[in-house]
């Protein structure tokens, strides 16, 4: 009984504590409680700009916790440690949620103020203080409605609607196209929503936009030193202006003194020639605006004038071999082009096409200069035009050096090696006349021999005849003293004047003494006796041995031997072969001389006879039909020798079966004929008696059909011989090649080469192709990738650059440029696209005759801040009034902000106490500090531009409210 009561207590008093633990947690709420609060208009009472959140909160909050936002447009209007809100600083109407936290002894609480708050659209500026340029595409109205009257900023949430008809095109958001509208005034409304019992509410904007001042359109000019420029000895400067105002004035650069004063806008540029030779000369006309919203503009005009080269182009002919030809520039007039190194362009052209290229031309103190062309260009035996096309961009292009014509040459001679005594054989060829054609006529010849001795002797061959610059005659034995190797230079009289020599050498060679044998036989197919004889020079001293001998060809037995000795002379022995058996023999007779004359090519000598008792061979064996395919021996026709016959020993073609003319092995084969063919059997020079027959068909498929003979393709498309195949049609399969006749045919993938000929011809079941073939030539249209002068194109963002800013950056070339915004594919911008900072453009060649391009794309960089202040009439303002009429309540420098993006502003007062710091975010002062509004007088300012060329400034300003 006792255990029973204390654990009845114990229970007791567990309920006790969790009652106690419960209740204690219940009582805390030291956050408070959520609420909400409907606040219609923020900007009638300034306590909203101090409004305490905490007071706000519901239950027994305590102090010491945190405030907190999601809204990332609250961030900065809230003080998270007191909970004091800034009305005023919270930009958008709405709902608007505000959480406070707090730790409760060691448990976390939050509460949330919900503030329903109207919206506050601005002022009203309706008195016409409200201008705006008429050159301004994108101007901001939230400008103009009062946005820091007292602080106090209208929301960003509202709606602008134009009340003027004709605004309503040109309104977008926030932002007016001044530009596009045009003088003019107009109306519009900013219009906030209502926000629960909240009414919406408006304000009114009446905007002038004014006329801006248009100094024109300036295009430049650009004349020669060589020019007559006695026309512009009064040059109106207003010819190189299109659509500017009447009202503007001239000035110019520091070294031309031609204007008297600003009504004066006519120059003598004659004068300038006379006093500078050349140069580049500028000119600006300023117009001032009518209003001071508007900015001042300068157009710049160019007067170049260019030098000229007046000078002579001299050049040797030139000897194939060199890799560069130097060119000569002789008496060019210094006083109109200054000596240095210039890039010259020149052309080359010949009956075999035209070539150009780009050196370097260095002009040189004493009025001469030179350049090298590169041999590869000039074409071999053709006459070369030369001229120069171009200086670069610098130099006129009215260059006054006449065109010269020079010729390489590749002169050739072949001196034919030969024995002593004999007459040496020369052939000349591409020798030219001196009126650079190949030579035709008859020249003297004039040439050095120089014998292996070092002995030399100079000859004349008269009147030797030349056809297409080809000749050959012969140097007479009796010209040639000495055995060995000799060097021959000839020079043809009158003829084309060379720079090299034309030389060859030849080897002379002692005549040997030689030994002659002969056999006959009576009868190859069945012989009875054969005959030997020999002819050999007569031996002062020695004998020849000469021996012969009858081999079986079954056995290769010897059969019959002997041997002859004899001093020279001649000799004939007959050789009995009655008694051999039926077979077949070879009959040698041998004899050696030994001696090493280099003229000899055989020093063992050696003939051989085959003969045979009773032998006659076998007949031949082909196919009675045999059928050729004509394009396997185009250009010619296939022959005897190539009809398929196996036979032993030499096979002999006739006409018939009877016939005794042998036919020529190269006798070419006719459609539908029949040949008889025997054979001669090798092992005994004996002839059969029978003969085969073989008929014989010439077979030619027909060839394509030429739809087009010069297709075109873009380089871009990588086009292949596949192509090609809606040029031709044809009855079979098309075959390519790269010649008219023979070669390799060509695969479909094979890549196509501009102007070179493709040849088609048809396949019949990939047996036979046609013999003749139809060339088609495609034209391969190239085209270079896009070049730029630069990478980085320095503007001015307030001069509303466009894509015809950016036609500065390109190289001078042969094609259209199109400009993009992506590094591949999209559509090209037109030239009134503005440029927007951040934007990488890309540059793509184009030509518009044969609507090829290339895709490769360069990339430039755009920098928009590139402004020079005095060029937009940069100033800072030397005083402002807040005093909350909508005109000059902030103090800010205009345009700051394009011109040095980078700037910080610090206002001080007379003390030395900063109230206001501000940069491009932050650019304007509303006259407070902090929460305090300043008192009128005298401030102090410190801009530091932080761009390179430009140091900080300081001065004073006056407030007056």
């Amino acid at each position: 009984m006792t255990n029973l009561n204390f654990m009845r207590t114990i229970l007791q008093l567990a309920f006790v504590l969790c009652i106690l633990l419960f209740s204690t947690k219940t009582m805390a709420q030291c956050a408070g409680t959520d609420n909400t609060v409907t606040i219609c208009t923020k900007d009638a009472d300034e306590t909203n700009k101090t409004f305490d959140l905490f007071t706000q909160l519901g239950g027994s909050p305590t102090t010491g916790g945190t405030w907190s936002t999601n809204d990332p447009a609250n961030f900065y209007a809230l003080d998270r440690n007191t909970g004091i809100l800034n009305l005023w600083d919270v930009k958008n109407s709405g709902q608007h949620e505000f959480t406070y936290t707090n730790d409760c002894s060691g448990s976390v609480e939050s509460a949330t103020i919900t503030i329903n708050l109207g919206g506050y659209p601005g002022e009203d500026n309706i008195d016409g203080s409200a201008d705006a340029c008429g050159d301004d595409p994108r101007v901001n109205l939230h400008g103009y409605i009062g946005d820091e009257t007292e602080g106090k900023f209208q929301d960003f949430n509202g709606t602008w609607d134009a009340v003027t008809p004709e605004a309503a095109p040109y309104l977008s958001l926030n932002f007016f196209d001044a530009a596009s509208a045009g003088p003019g005034i107009y109306e519009f409304t900013h219009t906030v929503p209502a926000v629960g019992p909240c009414p919406s509410r408006q304000a009114r904007l009446i905007l002038e936009v004014q006329r801006p001042a248009n100094s024109g359109i300036g295009s430049n000019l650009t004349v020669c030193t060589t020019d007559d420029l006695s026309g512009y000895t009064d040059f109106n400067l207003n010819g190189l202006l299109e659509d500017e105002d009447i009202n503007g004035t001239w000035s110019e650069g520091p070294n031309t003194d031609q204007l008297s004063d600003l009504t004066d806008q006519n120059i003598d540029i004659q004068a300038i020639r006379d006093r500078h030779t050349y140069g580049t000369f500028t000119f600006t006309y300023t117009v001032y605006p009518s209003h001071a919203v508007c900015d001042i503009h300068r157009t710049q005009v160019e007067i170049t004038i260019l030098p000229t080269l007046i000078a002579t182009m001299n050049a040797s002919n030139f000897c194939s071999g060199d890799t560069k030809y130097r060119i000569d520039i002789t008496d060019y007039d210094d006083t109109l082009i200054g000596n240095g190194t210039y890039s010259v362009t020149y052309g080359l052209s010949s009956a075999s096409g035209t070539n150009s290229e780009t050196t370097a031309l260095i002009l040189n103190n004493d009025k001469t200069g030179s350049f090298q062309i590169d041999a590869i260009l000039v074409q071999t035996n053709e006459t070369t035009t030369l001229s120069i096309i171009s200086l670069g961009e610098d130099v006129c292009p009215d260059i006054q050096v006449s065109p010269i014509q020079f010729i390489e040459t590749d002169p050739m001679v072949d001196v034919t090696d030969a024995c002593e005594a004999n007459s040496v054989s020369v052939i000349l060829s591409d020798i030219f006349d001196p009126s650079y054609n190949l030579a035709n006529g008859t020249y003297d010849v004039n040439y050095t021999i120089t014998a292996p001795s070092g002995t030399e002797t100079v000859h004349q061959a008269n009147a030797i005849a030349f056809s297409s610059g080809r000749a050959n005659f012969t140097v007479p034995a009796t010209q040639i003293l000495e055995t060995g190797e000799h060097t021959f230079n000839f020079e043809v009289e009158n003829g084309f004047p060379l720079d090299c020599e034309i030389t060859d050498s030849a080897m002379i060679t002692a005549i040997p003494e030689a030994i002659d044998l002969n056999l006959l036989v009576d009868n190859s197919c069945n012989a009875t006796s054969i005959d030997v004889m020999v002819s050999a020079p007569t031996l002062d001293d020695g004998a020849y041995e000469v021996t012969y001998e009858v081999i079986s060809q079954e056995t290769n037995t010897v059969l019959i031997n002997n041997s002859i000795n004899f001093n020279g002379g001649t000799a004939d022995y007959e050789i009995d072969v009655t008694t051999l058996e039926q077979g077949n023999y070879t009959v040698t007779v041998k004899s050696t001389q030994n001696d090493t004359t280099p003229c000899r090519t055989e020093f063992d000598f050696e003939i051989s006879e085959k003969f045979a008792v009773e032998g006659v061979p076998a007949l031949p064996e082909a196919e009675a039909v045999q059928t050729f395919c004509l394009a396997e021996y185009s250009p010619g026709l296939p022959t005897l020798q190539d009809i398929i016959v196996s036979a032993n020993g030499e096979m002999l073609f006739y006409d018939t079966a009877t016939d005794m003319d042998i036919l020529p092995l190269d006798t070419e084969l006719v459609d539908g004929e029949d040949y008889f063919i025997s054979n001669i059997d090798p092992n005994n020079n004996c002839e059969g008696s029978d003969r085969i027959q073989v008929t014989v068909n010439l077979s030619d498929p027909e060839s394509p059909t030429l739809l087009v003979g010069n297709p075109t393709f873009c380089g871009s498309e990588n086009p292949t011989v596949t192509d090609l195949i809606t040029s031709v049609s044809s009855s079979g399969e098309i075959v390519w090649y790269e010649s008219a006749n023979g070669g390799t045919a060509l695969s479909n993938d094979t890549a196509l080469t501009n102007g070179k000929s493709y040849y088609a011809a048809t396949e019949i079941n990939g047996l036979c192709q046609s013999s003749e073939r139809i060339e088609i030539i495609p034209t391969v249209y190239e085209l270079e990738a896009a070049t730029l002068e630069f990478s980085t194109l320095p503007l001015c963002g307030l001069d509303d650059p466009t894509i015809t800013d950016l036609r500065e950056a390109e190289s001078d070339s042969s094609y259209t440029v199109l400009w993009y915004n992506t590094p591949e594919n999209g559509t090209p911008l037109d030239d009134s696209t503005l440029l927007t900072t951040g934007t990488t453009y890309y540059a793509e060649s184009y030509n518009p005759d044969t609507g090829c391009m290339n895709p490769e794309r360069m990339a430039i960089t755009i920098d928009l801040t590139n402004c020079e202040p005095e060029d937009y009439g940069f100033f800072i303002p030397d005083g402002f009034s807040p005093n909350g009429d909508g005109r000059n309540d902030t103090f800010f420098v205009p345009n700051i902000e394009v011109i040095f993006p980078e700037f910080t502003l610090e206002i001080l007062n007379r003390y030395g106490t900063s109230l206001f710091k501000g940069d491009r975010n932050k650019p304007a002062w509303n006259g407070k500090n902090g929460n305090n509004t300043a008192p009128n007088g005298v401030y102090f300012y410190i801009i530091d531009y932080n761009k390179e060329g430009h140091t900080p400034v300081q001065g004073r300003l006056y407030l007056n409210r």
